[in-house]
């Protein structure tokens, strides 16, 4: 909690900072004299200016926080972070797109000559269209089926927005020709420089250390397993990776899967459930085939709470993670209180159908509740994961840790249902693995 207090301290920081600077440069004349167009457009175009100044420290937190820095992803968890850099984006991209308008406005009723096409405009306008077809990209590639290839290069183009925008703000911007925030701006792109490095640094070292896939493994009929050997780095079950495949020469982009092994076995591990162009390519792996794998990522794992009671609730491919969790509770033999409530389609759905029988035959405090919903001649539960299920299997809401991985609608109804059970928000935690 203090390394995110003070992630959160350290940005409110840098957006106050360019406002209090912006803030004393603001005309204000008691005596009066000048015509209402004139005051009107001094206050339009200043507040054109603050637009600026707040838009591009937004566009730099973009930048930071889709560069998978480790100390800043440990403190909230990468779908968190990556939630922000939504955000941040879109209100960043709204002050950007009306930081030109309202400069116009301003000068126009300051009876100020406009020029169009200075170079230093043309500049500005490249930086906001390039941001333009990131957002547009963003928000559209559910809806017209963009591929994840092409949504990630897309947003490469943020290692050259940030540079132009900084160009243009230092040359052009009236605020930076103060010597303060001038020295502010160049401490930012120092960061820049320094965070580029890192990533440049990061992809060698990862493309230094490939891992062996050793084994391809079914486990359901849409379910595949890989199996990697390599210098694996230390992690925590329920944590994920990315991972590039290679093939015929070939490196794939960045794709992110939750480890499915236990930190406590020689071979890491990824389950994958083939729904996508990527991920429907899975089974074709081969032994001997080279993956680059970055890890690990992610805060969602039993072992950053010390509690004894824990009620793990999947969906589907959403087992994952608590399939690491319960390996390495088997392994360690570590004596907590597991239920496990998962939700699948049939029976044909379950992965891990033996081993989790096998774990519960000699883990006496660990419990699993099937739930079916579309198998009428299933025997157990039928439907979808509830409250009413919920209350059923659980009694203690008070001391017990709620985990919840699955479908995006599945999530968000099970933690709406926890909520009215009267579960408190720091016992309930879950991350999203669509991080786009």
């Amino acid at each position: 909690m203090m390394k995110k207090a003070l992630m959160i301290i350290l940005m409110a920081g840098f957006i106050i900072l360019p406002m209090i600077i912006w803030s004393r440069t603001l005309y204000f004349n008691a005596s009066g004299g000048l015509p209402i167009n004139i005051y009107l457009g001094i206050y339009i175009y200043d507040f054109g200016r603050l637009l600026a100044l707040i838009g591009f420290m937004l566009i730099f937190f973009q930048y930071v926080l889709s560069s998978r820095i480790r100390f800043i992803e440990r403190t909230v968890g990468l779908d968190k972070i990556m939630r922000l850099h939504r955000i941040f984006g879109i209100v960043g991209l709204v002050m950007i797109l009306f930081h030109p308008s309202a400069t116009f406005i301003g000068n126009f009723l300051q009876e100020q000559d406009q020029l169009f096409f200075h170079p230093l405009k043309i500049v500005g306008l490249v930086a906001l269209l390039l941001l333009c077809l990131m957002a547009g990209i963003a928000i559209l590639y559910k809806y017209v089926n963009i591929k994840y290839e092409t949504w990630k290069n897309v947003h490469r183009f943020i290692y050259i927005v940030f540079p132009i925008a900084f160009f243009h703000s230092l040359r052009l911007g009236s605020d930076t020709q103060k010597l303060s925030l001038k020295i502010f701006w160049w401490i930012l792109f120092g960061l820049y420089l320094i965070i580029l490095i890192y990533k440049i640094a990061m992809r060698f070292y990862i493309r230094s250390r490939p891992f062996n896939i050793t084994r391809v493994l079914q486990e359901t009929h849409d379910i595949w397993s890989l199996f990697f050997k390599g210098k694996i780095k230390s992690y925590k079950p329920g944590q994920f990776l990315f991972i590039q495949l290679i093939r015929n020469g070939k490196v794939s982009e960045s794709h992110p899967f939750t480890i499915s092994s236990s930190p406590t076995r020689d071979e890491l591990s990824i389950s994958v459930k083939s729904v996508g162009d990527f991920t429907s390519t899975i089974k074709n792996c081969k032994p001997s085939e080279l993956a680059y794998i970055d890890m690990p990522y992610g805060v969602f794992s039993f072992l950053n709470y010390d509690a004894k009671n824990f009620v793990f609730i999947a969906g589907g491919i959403g087992i994952t993670p608590f399939i690491s969790m319960l390996r390495y509770m088997y392994d360690t033999k570590l004596g907590r209180n597991i239920i496990l409530i998962w939700g699948n389609k049939t029976s044909k759905d379950i992965a891990f159908k033996d081993e989790l029988e096998k774990m519960a035959s000699e883990m006496p405090s660990f419990k699993i509740i099937h739930v079916m919903s579309s198998q009428q001649d299933w025997q157990g539960e039928k439907g979808f994961i509830n409250a009413e299920k919920i209350k059923k299997y659980v009694s203690d809401f008070k001391d017990t840790q709620f985990f919840v991985c699955g479908p995006p609608i599945m999530m968000k109804n099970v933690i709406r249902d926890l909520k009215q059970l009267g579960v408190t928000k720091n016992h309930i935690h879950y991350e999203r693995f669509a991080l786009r």
